[in-house]
């Protein structure tokens, strides 16, 4: 039982940030919706069956990959964990929540298409000879498109196909899909950044391998951090239906942040690399996806349409362990 809840803990953990992501999108669509119905509700919670398997699925693969990699760094692995049965058994259940959703959800070519693409990802990120984990910036982008891009355009599209008529400007969705890439390739540096002993270890040429950890921060820091603050500026500038609040909301968000910060770190100075990149990417970007994002969207649309107090309960009850988690991490740091 232990392992099992370990690798619950595990595939939540390293999952959080997208599943939130992927959420917030859907909740931007339902928010198009001329009308909502309880109907939604199940519609929501298939879908998180499905991102549980999909998730499953690719976090299964790489552990198979990376299994004598992860026995010398001593690192958790499914494999490891597990026996052949267990381990079997577990595959099973990740492939009927990928699969049995789709008898519930609309779908079709493209939809197909997306799967397909999602899942050649994955074998080709790790699987040797191509293995492009071990390609530098090619594997970076392959990981930001099957770890945050397909996942987000499947589940919008999906959505789209739900409700009648769903539509976004061509410039908006472009705004979005570039975020997604940004945001996805920043993510796997920052991973790649934490995993760079043991990537040393068993010898794993990754990006941040052979440009170095000083090098990669920098990259982060200085291109990927500022060209994605832009752009999701103008995705919730832009974002239908919101009147710029959830713009004003981010900037204040950022600037109390950093107000708090000075505060609490006198001696807090944009001028440590290390400070910086840690401050961005936990506080001021990652944080704001996964915890107050879908809070923001949700209390705002269900001001609008009442309906989405329901999406909103399921929202809390998805995320509670996150929630709990922020708030006695917050009030530890910040209210001792």
């Amino acid at each position: 039982m232990a392992s099992f809840i370990n690798i619950r803990n595990r595939l939540w953990d390293n999952a959080q940030y997208k599943f939130s992501i992927v959420f917030c999108s859907l909740y931007v669509v339902l928010f198009s919706f001329r009308s909502l119905n309880s109907k939604i509700l199940l519609y929501i919670f298939i879908s998180i069956l499905l991102s549980i398997g999909i998730a499953g699925i690719g976090y299964v693969f790489n552990d198979y990959i990376d299994y004598e990699d992860d026995k010398k760094n001593k690192k958790q692995n499914l494999f490891i964990q597990f026996s052949k049965f267990q381990g079997i058994i577990l595959i099973f259940i990740f492939l009927v929540l990928s699969v049995f959703p789709w008898f519930l959800l609309p779908f079709d070519r493209f939809s197909l298409l997306l799967i397909i693409t999602e899942f050649l990802l994955f074998i080709i990120y790790a699987l040797p000879p191509i293995r492009l984990k071990e390609r530098g910036l090619a594997g970076v982008i392959t990981d930001a498109l099957y770890a945050q891009v397909i996942p987000c355009i499947l589940a919008t599209y999906t959505y789209s196909k739900i409700g009648e008529k769903t539509s976004f400007y061509t410039s908006f969705i472009w705004i979005y899909i570039s975020w997604l890439i940004i945001l996805g390739c920043r993510n796997i540096i920052n991973h790649q950044i934490q995993d760079y002993h043991n990537d040393i270890n068993t010898n794993t040429q990754t990006f941040v391998t052979k440009h170095g950890i000083i090098k990669s921060k920098r990259w982060v820091l200085y291109l990927l951090i500022p060209i994605e603050f832009l752009l999701f500026l103008l995705l919730v500038f832009y974002l239908p239906g919101t009147q710029h609040l959830l713009f004003l909301l981010f900037l204040i968000y950022v600037i109390a942040y950093i107000i708090i910060q000075k505060i609490k770190n006198k001696n807090f100075i944009f001028k440590d690399t290390n400070e910086l990149v840690s401050f961005f990417n936990q506080k001021i970007l990652n944080e704001f996806y996964e915890i107050h994002l879908p809070i923001f969207l949700l209390c705002y649309f269900s001001l609008l349409k009442p309906f989405f107090l329901w999406i909103l309960i399921l929202n809390l009850l998805m995320f509670m362990p996150i929630y709990i988690e922020y708030i006695k991490g917050f009030m530890q740091k910040y209210l001792k």
